[in-house]
């Protein structure tokens, strides 16, 4: 999801390994929240943003998206998508809001183009099975995750009080948990922010490697890698934000399903009843990333631990 070290997996796996993820003149521009760039093809954000929109949700508020509704749209309307200037199928929704598949269908006519590419951005994590029946081939998912509490006060620290840590605990659990869903019987390689960081050239290898045995996906780039070009692509400041969320200084360890343990955080604000929402949206996020570094959301009796 957002803030999760996804821009500097996607720019790595683009510049050491080659694989296309559009012109770059149809990328995000790099900002000042992301001086390396986005690698996020600006007609899909559109489009997603589109498709959300249709269901009066956005990237920040997606509680009551529905993916089936989404699904049944986008393909009613992207089914026989046009790419010689001719009308679009369009949907008027409530509230007005008009929406088609031109962007998406634009997108995929050019990268269509390359046996294999890559797709970022964090929208899919909701948006991802809208978009399925309209692939050639079913895609490979490149699963990364990041410690819930560094998402949320990632956010927090871009965006203020719009951005509380209770509502980034709350988005971390509803993006993890659609993009569980849409991960379901695809291959999948998991990977996390912390180890890119910590060790970027064996985890490329690792990523690269897997999607071989595991999702018979050959890179562009199948030789040796350029650790120079990891290292110029490296900048630990794209760790947007590591401080804590909080004043306080965790000192114990709390106990959660399956033997996981992790600090016992302590919500700064002054409501305490704000106080224990924050608390309780941590203690489940945390359950949620504890099975996530295990490998237990993989098996088949795994199922998010709780409704939201």
């Amino acid at each position: 999801m957002h803030r999760s070290a996804t821009s500097l997996l996607a720019g790595i796996l683009v510049e050491a390994t080659s694989i296309p993820v559009g012109p770059s003149n149809r990328l995000i521009q790099p900002a000042f929240d992301n001086v390396k760039g986005f690698y996020e093809f600006r007609d899909v954000v559109l489009q997603n943003d589109d498709i959300m929109k249709y269901q009066q949700t956005d990237y920040g508020n997606v509680d009551h998206y529905k993916p089936a509704v989404a699904a049944a749209d986008v393909l009613e309307v992207g089914a026989n998508v046009h790419l010689d200037g001719s009308p679009y199928e369009l949907k008027v929704g409530k509230q007005g809001w008009r929406f088609n598949f031109r962007k998406g269908a634009e997108y995929l006519g050019i990268m269509n183009q390359y046996p294999v590419w890559l797709q970022k951005d964090p929208r899919m994590c909701i948006t991802a099975s809208s978009w399925y029946p309209l692939l050639e081939v079913p895609p490979a998912v490149i699963y990364t995750y990041r410690s819930p509490i560094e998402v949320a006060g990632s956010m927090f620290k871009r965006d203020g009080p719009i951005f509380p840590i209770s509502r980034g605990l709350r988005l971390w659990l509803i993006y993890n948990r659609h993009a569980l869903q849409n991960a379901d019987g695809l291959c999948t390689v998991f990977t996390t922010g912390k180890r890119m960081f910590s060790e970027p050239m064996e985890e490329l290898v690792r990523i690269r490697s897997e999607l071989k045995s595991m999702c018979n996906i050959d890179l562009p780039n199948t030789g040796a890698i350029d650790k120079s070009i990891v290292d110029d692509f490296f900048d630990s400041a794209l760790i947007h934000n590591k401080a804590k969320a909080s004043d306080s200084k965790p000192s114990n360890q709390l106990t959660g399903l399956r033997g996981c343990t992790y600090p016992d955080w302590r919500s700064s604000v002054e409501n305490k009843r704000f106080q224990t929402v924050e608390e309780d949206l941590y203690k489940k996020a945390m359950q949620v990333y504890c099975d996530l570094e295990s490998g237990f959301v993989m098996k088949d009796v795994w199922e998010y631990p709780w409704p939201l």
